[in-house]
């Protein structure tokens, strides 16, 4: 990973957002398993399966309001996926445009989730031992936007295991730039009894887990409706 790429990532995505994005998160972590926990047929195995994409959704969610809410300087709008039939948050910030994944570990990759990064980064794993090749300061300097995830992941019934700002590098399983948010705040003391390893996510408010199921069933209604239409098509 290189500190040019890493300094790129941060101005987009400050250090002052970190605490909001983190709440964000783990507050949709809660939404998420208390719906699951208060609708019948989702506390059956297939709602274990299922578990991980709520986490996601609720996640999308929040984010987007805190952006639309101005609490978090992004602008975020949903976007279709090209590749599925689910739905992206795209959220930009200076050039960097950033998606919302999951990955089971800091250092891992979300599963089918392509990276559109322009191709000149293919050589970024080599720029250290290759001095022939362009250096990543110039490289960014070529690039009218760059691509990000934010990703996350819990850990013991709904404990938040990590969360990322990443960079990836687009032939390749590597990251150009990682930031784990939450380890960072964690090492530093902030919102400590917050953000400790084991505390689980706060218990939803009722208004919002009720705005939360509504946007869930428009979720579900619309993938019908997309579904049907390229039946019929």
């Amino acid at each position: 990973m290189s500190a040019e790429f890493e300094a790129e990532l941060r101005s987009a995505f400050p250090r002052e957002t970190d605490a909001v994005v983190i709440r964000s998160v783990q507050q949709a972590i809660g939404l998420a398993d208390t719906l699951r926990s208060d609708t019948p047929f989702l506390k059956s195995v297939l709602g274990e399966d299922l578990i991980g994409c709520l986490h996601r959704v609720a996640a999308l969610w929040l984010l987007h309001k805190a952006c639309k809410d101005g609490d978090l300087p992004f602008n975020a709008e949903e976007i279709e996926n090209k590749t599925g039939t689910s739905h992206l948050l795209k959220i930009t910030s200076g050039r960097f445009e950033a998606h919302v994944v999951r990955t089971e570990s800091p250092g891992g990759f979300p599963r089918d989730m392509p990276v559109r990064q322009d191709a000149s980064f293919k050589n970024e794993p080599d720029l250290f031992s290759d001095i022939k090749l362009v250096p990543a300061k110039l490289l960014l300097e070529k690039m009218s936007t760059r691509y990000a995830w934010l990703s996350f992941n819990t850990v013991n019934k709904g404990v938040l295991g990590h969360v990322c700002w990443c960079m990836p590098e687009k032939e390749e399983r590597k990251y150009l730039a990682r930031i784990n948010i939450l380890r960072e705040m964690r090492d530093r003391g902030d919102n400590a009894d917050d953000l400790a390893p084991n505390k689980p996510p706060p218990k939803p408010d009722p208004k919002l887990l009720l705005k939360f199921k509504d946007h869930v069933q428009e979720q579900i209604e619309r993938n019908d409706d997309t579904e049907e239409k390229k039946s019929a098509s």
